[in-house]
C-alpha cells in the first residue's frame, strides 16, 4: 500500500510592516505644520495649565485636531500598521500635541483595532506625562482593545497599582466609553476601587468623571457604590461623579 503524504502546513503569511519612507515624510509634515502653528503665549498657557513640565509645541487644540485630521486623510489606505508606527513615533517624542495625534490617527481606525494591540499602548502609557494624552490615549485606542477583549480589563486593575499617575488615570479613563453605554460595569467599579482614595488630583479627576459617564444610564448602582465610599475618598471624586446625579442622589453622596 502506498504511504499516505503528509499534508504541509501552507506558509504563514508575512507580517504587514510600515513603510519607512512613508512614516518619516509624515512625521516631517506633521512636526513642521506644528511648529508653524506653535505660539509662545499658547505654551504659557498649557504650562499654567498642566504644568512646567510638559514639552509642547504651543498650538491650540481645535488646530491641534485639524493637523491630525489632515494627516488621517493622507494616510487612509495605509491601514493600521502605518497608522501605529507613526504614532509610536509621536508618543515617544514626549511633546503634548504629537501625542494627542498619535492617538487621534489610531482612533480613526478605531474598527480595526483587537486585543492584540494592547500591549503596544502599554509601551505608549509609559511614556505619558501629563493628563490630556493619557485620555487621549486611553479614549481612542486602549478602550477599543478591551471592549474587543473583555479580559483585558483585568490588566487596568493591575495599572491602578502603578507609581505612575497617568497610568492609573489611564486606566479609569480607558472604561469611560463603555460605561457610558453601560457595560462592563463591573469591570469598572472594580477599578474605581483601586483608585477611590488615590492621592493625585488628576487621578482623582479621572475616577470622578469615568463614574458620571457610569452614572448615566446607571445611577442607582454608581450612588450606592459613592455613598459606600464617602467617608473615605476625597471630595473631588465624590462631586465630579455626583455633577449629573439628581438631587437626592447628589446629597445622599456628598452629605
Amino acid at each position: 500500500m502506498a504511504s499516505r503524504k503528509r499534508r504541509q502546513a501552507p506558509p504563514e503569511a508575512p507580517t504587514p510592516t510600515a513603510d519607512p519612507e512613508v512614516v518619516e515624510r509624515t512625521l516631517a509634515e506633521i512636526r513642521r505644520r506644528l511648529t508653524q502653528a506653535g505660539r509662545l503665549e499658547v505654551a504659557a498657557e498649557i504650562h499654567k495649565s498642566i504644568g512646567d513640565d510638559v514639552d509642547c509645541y504651543g498650538v491650540k487644540p481645535a488646530e491641534v485636531g485639524n493637523i491630525g485630521m489632515e494627516a488621517i486623510r493622507r494616510l487612509r489606505s495605509g491601514g493600521l500598521v502605518l497608522s501605529m508606527a507613526i504614532a509610536a513615533e509621536l508618543f515617544k517624542s514626549r511633546k503634548l500635541e504629537e501625542g494627542l495625534i498619535g492617538a487621534q490617527i489610531v482612533g480613526a481606525l478605531a474598527r480595526l483595532i483587537g486585543g492584540g494591540d494592547f500591549d503596544r499602548f502599554d509601551d505608549w502609557v509609559s511614556l505619558l506625562d501629563n493628563a490630556q494624552t493619557s485620555d487621549a490615549l486611553a479614549l481612542n485606542c486602549i478602550s477599543k482593545s478591551v471592549a474587543a477583549k473583555t479580559s483585558l480589563a483585568m490588566k487596568l486593575v493591575e495599572w491602578t497599582k502603578s507609581p505612575n499617575p497617568w497610568r492609573r488615570r489611564a486606566a479609569v479613563m480607558s472604561l469611560s466609553p463603555m460605561v457610558r453605554e453601560g457595560r462592563f460595569m463591573t469591570d469598572a467599579l472594580t477599578v474605581a476601587e483601586q483608585v477611590m482614595a488615590d492621592s493625585h488630583e488628576e487621578v482623582q479627576r479621572g475616577v470622578g468623571m469615568m463614574l458620571l459617564d457610569a452614572s448615566r444610564l446607571q445611577a442607582p448602582r454608581v450612588v450606592e457604590f459613592l455613598v459606600s465610599w464617602k467617608d473615605k475618598s476625597p471630595r473631588l471624586v465624590l462631586q465630579t461623579a455626583a455633577a449629573k446625579l439628581s438631587p437626592e442622589d447628589r446629597k445622599a453622596v456628598l452629605d
